[in-house]
């Protein structure tokens, strides 16, 4: 899972103010120029909207200094202005001539179109939605909300080289309160219309605020990670200001947000799916496009999940009577390897030592074999580490952060219980977040210069963790298995999960399964474990549709590929396929299928 703390505007356009008038598209301007004059006017107004971006895009500099010690707006104002920039941003691709832009312009133009039209939609809908275009219903839960992003980007994100910076810190800190306090104003507004997450989300968002509250601020991830940078540069000892501001500040704020949650526990009950909210069909109908960039009906995507796994459970029911496990059924021999001694670690910080330890293996293994699917090996600086304890509780198994300016990237476990993480299934998971998936995809797209800003940060969950997923294939494909028949059962087993995820989430919101009915599906036909699968399931309830965008992705993808290589015979090179899908740049499924048509791959 790719982690939207890389991406964390409340709207991927807000704030869309000076943008191109209809004159001076008209004044001799190409319509590749006038297109690409008309995007970076979006996306300066958004990066100026939205601090937190511009940080992760180093745009907080110079006359845009200002940004660095502001977060973003997240007030009902400022979603409503929001909503009439997108329809204005809309309004100007209007006057953009699309018959005369060249193809890759029409690349560009594709992407604008959907992201503005998914943006106008959701808008205007209750909850909230990222820059990844990922729509939850609840403002705040246990995996959403400023307590639960911010801590980790305003103590390790933050750049701190400079007194000024030192200062910036500070003054997030203080702005962290009224990030809070227009979040819990937006949970009252919400919950009058009728939109109250389910009580098990209650009960664990309000217990990970409380956490952060109740925890000792000056080891928290929030501040000591930035008193540390800042002691290491010499500049200063500010902790008595920071701990103040927590104290006065920060710890208030965080009691009116639970104040807020524990207001509607009365009016919560067990039911996870969307259904249950007002238009709560069309909302799902909505997520799932927006999450998947494809229209296909919940409906028909429950069929597709059904089908994939059972063609990929019989594939792992091969490869497991191949290494003399007969007896059973197929997910109770999985169930068997998931208590195999020979694959686990113990339940201590030797065992979550043993499981990082690994993971830096793993990634280093397939990195060695690039040069088989790949024409660009090189690949940008990653680190290992754990999931901050603080969130854990609600968080993925897993999930993989983009670096700050100068900074690595960050594949996180959840490390809560090491035990969780049997090593059959690690391989294919670091390939997931780390090389060739959403690490190796966020280097290769640092390294393209000829992308305009705008599409360097527009993302999707279809392209993103679509492509995640399928370098799990490609890390098959290119040998990295060849001695390690558990480790592809493993990538199998990911692979099964992924189509799971459609069944369950649709099981959920469009065919209303119980929690504990997505639960048990889940264990029985994916080889889960019933913990991790809680949270999972947990996950689905607040942000409907995202568990499809996986496995949708990955195979459109797959598709693409294989349509590619029907097309040009011998002159196809996956390297140059993946340059292509890669070099592109994130969008949707749609404009990618457009792009590889049009593709004529480099004469070898």
């Amino acid at each position: 899972m790719i982690d939207r703390r890389s991406f964390m505007g409340v709207a991927a356009a807000g704030g869309l103010s000076g943008l191109v008038p209809h004159a001076l598209l008209a004044q001799g301007m190409s319509a590749d120029s006038a297109l690409a004059a008309l995007l970076q006017r979006h996306v300066e107004a958004y990066l100026r909207r939205s601090p937190e971006e511009a940080t992760g895009e180093n745009y907080d500099t110079g006359a845009n200094a200002a940004l660095r010690g502001r977060l973003d707006d997240r007030s009902m104002a400022a979603r409503a202005t929001d909503r009439a920039a997108i329809q204005a941003a809309l309004a100007n691709l209007d006057s953009i001539d699309v018959a005369a832009l060249s193809p890759r312009a029409k690349l560009d133009y594709g992407v604008a179109r959907y992201v503005y039209d998914t943006l106008a939609d959701m808008l205007g809908r209750y909850g909230y939605v990222d820059g990844n275009l990922r729509p939850s219903p609840y403002v705040v839960s246990q995996m959403n909300g400023a307590y639960y992003w911010l801590p980790d980007f305003i103590g390790s994100r933050h750049p701190i080289e400079t007194e000024a910076d030192v200062e910036a810190w500070l003054q997030r800190l203080s702005a962290f309160a009224v990030a809070l306090d227009q979040e819990s104003e937006r949970i009252r507004h919400d919950a009058g219309i009728g939109v109250i997450p389910p009580d098990f989300v209650l009960v664990r968002t309000i217990t990970q605020i409380k956490g952060l509250r109740d925890g000792d601020p000056a080891q928290s991830g929030m501040i000591a990670p930035a008193l540390r940078r800042i002691r290491q540069k010499g500049l200063g000892d500010v902790s008595d200001r920071a701990l103040a501001i927590f104290r006065d500040e920060i710890q208030p704020a965080l009691s009116r947000q639970i104040a807020a949650l524990e207001a509607l526990a009365p009016q919560a009950d067990d039911r996870a799916g969307v259904w249950k909210l007002p238009d709560g069909e069309a909302y799902y109908t909505a997520a799932v496009r927006a999450n998947t960039t494809v229209d296909t009906s919940p409906a028909e995507l429950h069929r597709i999940g059904l089908e994939q796994c059972r063609a990929i459970t019989a594939e792992i029911d091969g490869l497991l009577r191949a290494q003399g496990l007969t007896q059973g059924s197929v997910m109770a021999r999985v169930a068997a390897l998931n208590s195999d001694a020979r694959f686990r670690v113990f339940p201590d910080d030797a065992g979550r030592d043993k499981l990082l330890a690994l993971a830096r293996q793993q990634l280093a293994k397939v990195t060695a074999l690039l040069p088989g699917g790949f024409n660009t090996t090189t690949v940008d600086p990653i680190v290992v580490r754990r999931i901050s304890p603080a969130i854990e509780a609600g968080a993925p198994g897993a999930f993989y952060s983009g670096g700050g300016p100068g900074e690595p990237g960050v594949y996180s476990l959840n490390l809560k219980n090491p035990a969780e993480h049997v090593t059959w299934r690690m391989p294919t998971l670091s390939h997931h977040e780390g090389i060739p998936g959403h690490h190796y995809q966020a280097s290769a797209l640092s390294h393209a210069p000829a992308l305009p800003l705008f599409r360097r940060i527009v993302r999707f969950s279809a392209y993103t963790e679509g492509w995640a997923l399928y370098a799990e294939q490609v890390a098959d494909e290119l040998g990295v298995y060849q001695d390690d028949p558990f480790g592809r059962i493993g990538y199998l087993q990911s692979s099964l999960f992924r189509a799971a995820r459609i069944v369950v989430d649709t099981g959920l919101h469009h065919h209303r399964w119980t929690k504990a009915q997505a639960v048990a599906w889940m264990v029985e036909n994916a080889g889960e474990q019933p913990e991790s699968t809680d949270r999972e399931v947990t996950r689905y309830a607040v942000y409907p549709g995202q568990a499809c965008s996986f496995k949708v992705g990955a195979n459109a993808i797959v598709a693409a590929r294989e349509s590619a290589r029907a097309a040009h015979g011998s002159k196809f090179d996956v390297r140059a396929f993946h340059d292509l899908v890669l070099q592109s740049g994130p969008m949707p499924m749609t404009v990618l299928n457009a792009a590889v048509r049009d593709w004529s791959p480099p004469a070898g």
